[in-house]
């Protein structure tokens, strides 16, 4: 695996001072003084062609190394730079070939360095890179494919922050820069070499889009499923665990759902709250749609002795069985149409990080291991999955999770991939990239997952989501290599470890890993007077 150079310098930008301590290494290290090639002297930030930080990236067979320069901000963008410098290359081959590594979808296509995104934790948004009006990336070089030995320097034009927005972090795949300063100064060359590589035409990008991000939470074993933005919360209770069947009177673990419900509105102006019961199909429609008015008012009752009703109207109405969540054509599918839905409509006064409580339920369908040892998953190749730390960063969290090749193959078809599932974790109305980073982080009953944002619509007709996490996990490994992961997920709180786990689900490696340790805060540069 190749070893990081963490950015544990000071970065100097316009006298000010950004500090920045503890960040990990590819082998889960905090910046110690065995970090291979660690990299500790001043990066004068003014200068666009400064590297604010290098770190390894295994793809293609070999090995390279990513040097990421300054963001210069020039009128509503900014340019992003940074260089591609193979270490090691497949034997007998005279370039790397890097090939979907960094391409993703941004509007209607994939993008070349779509996958490469800035990120405002303290906005809560994440910048994607912009296109022009065909949907193809503008920058050069125009397609990512290989690099040559001698290097490759990547240009991109990103949507401008604020002018009070100093620094965003730069979300790479396998590596996360917290700290990526903005400057005022001339964009840097186009090419490392004078190859005639035309200048950024910041005039043809047609889209730069600038995402919200929101984060999706289960809690009680998916009893209470949570999806939050800035403007938004809504919370899904299984009518299962509220009610007895044809029953509309709540039981004791419905009051603790709903008081796990509430627990999310904390941080919130105050506004109305919508509470609508669903049902499934059993049954006739007119008998459906009283059930569902008569829970709705149920759970109406009980938060009312829950929230401050001062501050929140409590607004209640049954939808029967006309709006289901998914298909009603199995028994587990009827479950998840029997709920309740709440949501609000107001804006965050206040971050607040996932509440937990309670133990760790038991995981069935895998293996278990530490996150330092990993576990061993079997497939067409066998790897370890390790995930040996996390960092909080801001009141976010960074994960990292590790697959090692535990065979001798060569260039094989067969990847990690089973990090995720076919599907997606957000219900069968949505759609997400089948290979992406998609691990819940857990503690006790609380089950997180990345922070993500929506695309729009697909073709098929689902919304497309993606998580700000790899997209892609079934690049090339060689045996005896190991690829990094790394994904921003929303920070639980009072925790001083957590686990990670994939379900059983089809096409997911089903694993848990268990006492991974949150270590101390990777500082961020926020905006001024952003609320933490």
């Amino acid at each position: 695996m190749t070893g990081r150079r963490s950015l544990r310098s000071v970065a100097l930008l316009a006298g000010l001072t950004l500090a920045l301590g503890a960040c990990t290494s590819g082998d889960g290290s905090t910046g110690a003084d065995d970090t291979p090639s660690a990299s500790s002297e001043a990066v004068p930030t003014a200068d666009p062609e400064a590297v604010v930080e290098s770190f390894g990236v295994v793809v293609g067979g070999g090995e390279a190394t990513v040097d990421v320069h300054p963001l210069v901000r020039s009128g509503e963008h900014l340019v992003l730079t940074f260089d591609l410098r193979p270490v090691t290359l497949p034997d007998g081959d005279d370039d790397l070939a890097i090939l979907g590594l960094l391409v993703a979808d941004v509007t209607s296509r994939p993008a070349a360095g779509g996958a490469v995104r800035l990120v405002d934790l303290g906005d809560r948004s994440v910048f994607l890179p912009g296109v022009d009006s065909e949907g193809w990336a503008v920058g050069e070089p125009s397609d990512l494919w290989t690099v040559p030995a001698e290097g490759l320097r990547v240009q991109r034009a990103y949507a401008a922050p604020p002018d009070d927005v100093e620094a965003l972090g730069l979300l790479f795949p396998g590596h996360y820069v917290p700290i990526m300063p903005i400057i005022d100064a001339e964009a840097p060359a186009p090419a490392l070499t004078d190859d005639g590589a035309s200048p950024l035409d910041l005039a043809s990008v047609a889209d730069a889009p600038q995402l919200a991000l929101h984060r999706y939470t289960t809690e009680l074993d998916d009893a209470v499923r949570v999806l939050e933005s800035t403007e938004s919360v809504e919370v899904s209770l299984g009518g299962d665990v509220l009610f007895a069947s044809d029953s509309a009177d709540l039981g004791p673990q419905g009051q603790a759902a709903l008081t796990a419900a509430v627990a999310h509105l904390d941080g919130r102006a105050g506004g109305v709250i919508d509470v609508v019961g669903h049902t499934d199909d059993v049954g006739d429609d007119a008998s459906n749609q009283d059930l569902s008015e008569r829970r709705a008012a149920a759970a109406v009752e009980a938060l009312a002795g829950l929230v401050d009703t001062d501050r929140f109207e409590l607004r209640p109405a049954g939808r029967g069985e006309s709006q289901p969540l998914v298909a009603n054509d199995s028994a587990e599918s009827r479950q998840l149409n029997r709920r309740v839905v709440l949501t609000l409509t107001s804006q965050v006064t206040t971050r607040t990080q996932v509440p937990s409580d309670g133990e760790l339920p038991p995981f069935e369908g895998g293996p278990t291991a530490t996150g330092a040892e990993g576990v061993e998953v079997d497939g067409p190749r066998p790897f370890r999955i390790t995930a040996p730390e996390a960092v909080r960063v801001g009141d976010c969290l960074l994960v990292t999770v590790e697959a090692e090749a535990l065979d001798t193959e060569v260039d094989s078809s067969f990847g990690v991939g089973g990090l995720s599932a076919v599907g997606s974790y957000r219900g069968d109305r949505t759609v997400l990239p089948q290979h992406a980073l998609s691990v819940a982080v857990v503690s006790g009953t609380t089950a997180v997952y990345p922070y993500d944002y929506p695309l729009g619509d697909g073709s098929s007709g689902l919304q497309a989501w993606r998580p700000l996490a790899d997209l892609d996990t079934l690049r090339r490994i060689d045996g005896g290599q190991t690829l990094t992961f790394v994904g921003l997920y929303p920070a639980i709180a009072d925790t001083d470890t957590i686990a990670v786990q994939v379900r059983q689900a089809l096409g997911a490696f089903a694993f848990r890993l268990t006492d991974i340790p949150v270590a101390a805060e990777l500082e961020t540069r926020e905006r001024s007077g952003a609320a933490s």
